[in-house]
């Protein structure tokens, strides 16, 4: 039986708000694999997450010839295109390159559509991604199904599970301010809760702000720091989080998969369109990314942490 070839270009939000789609398509096509190609550092995980059985990095060269003029002439990506039965390619294609490419490589259906809705349709991203293929979506209760033994990372600790905060974004223009970051934790370690503070590559500044704010902590096992790790690592340290707090992010998007309570701020960016995808999620936006206030955020993380997610 040929498979389901899935290309999907973008950030590590972009990627993951795909995941409740390729779930979908998978019991929609039983029996059919699912290749996909996507943001490298996505792609462990939907390996984990079982959403795919094959995966390809969208950044290697050879994926380039899905936009060559001259066709696609790699033999192994010729390989794969013939053995698939419906490529879906959530991309601009506006002069239908990459459609009649994949058409003369074999691969007998082929939907090409743009990566999100067009300016000022409010549908969220996961409905505009399955409405593109035609297929039903049940929102928002998707969990990853991870079995891996996730220890916490504060068991040896009697106070309660830690609560994860990643104050970075793909963009700065997403991102709380750090001094009011600072001002939440001050606040959960006068609570006796540790704290996980993640940060990734483009975050090494907005976290080391975050840290000439903080007072010491109470004690070493109180702060917790997990820096540029692989994200399937991230997902390991997140699950048995209490709660998870950050802003419009990829990480955001990943503590609410986890099944992680999780309250997410936004700014600029429409939660109708971009709200994490999980069963406990709690938005805090204003007009400015100012407004939303320290208080309404620890209150939102102590409502939030008493929800049993497991």
């Amino acid at each position: 039986m040929n498979g389901i070839l899935v290309i999907r270009p973008g950030a590590i939000g972009d990627a993951l708000l795909t995941f409740p789609v390729l779930k979908a398509l998978r019991e929609h096509y039983a029996g059919m694999p699912i290749t996909l190609v996507s943001n490298a550092q996505v792609l462990p995980l939907a390996l984990a997450f079982g959403v795919a059985e094959q995966t390809f990095d969208f950044q290697d060269i050879h994926w380039s010839e899905l936009f060559s003029t001259t066709g696609i002439r790699n033999s192994s990506l010729l390989a794969l295109l013939k053995q698939t039965d419906l490529a879906i390619c959530w991309m601009r294609d506006t002069d239908g390159i990459v459609k009649r490419n994949l058409s003369l490589s074999g691969v007998k259906h082929v939907v090409i559509a743009p990566g999100r809705p067009a300016e000022g349709e409010r549908i969220h991203i996961v409905d505009y991604l399955a409405n593109t293929i035609g297929l039903p979506i049940v929102w928002p209760r998707f969990i990853a199904p991870l079995s891996w033994p996730t220890p916490n990372p504060f068991s040896n600790r009697t106070t309660d599970l830690s609560i994860a905060i990643h104050p970075g974004s793909g963009a700065a223009h997403k991102c709380w301010p750090t001094s009011r970051f600072a001002a939440v934790i001050e606040r959960l370690w006068q609570q006796n809760r540790s704290v996980l503070l993640l940060a990734g590559p483009a975050d090494s500044e907005r976290v080391h702000d975050v840290f000439q704010q903080l007072s010491s902590p109470p004690s070493p096992a109180m702060l917790k720091l997990l820096t540029n790790a692989p994200l399937m690592e991230v997902a390991r340290q997140l699950q048995p989080c209490r709660c998870y707090l950050g802003n419009d992010s990829g990480i955001t998007h990943l503590a609410a998969m986890l099944g992680v309570p999780a309250v997410a701020i936004f700014g600029p960016t429409d939660p109708a369109i971009w709200r994490p995808v999980g069963p406990s999620v709690h938005i805090i936006q204003g007009r400015t990314l100012e407004e939303a206030s320290i208080d309404s955020v620890v209150e939102a993380i102590d409502l939030m942490r008493t929800i049993t997610w497991k």
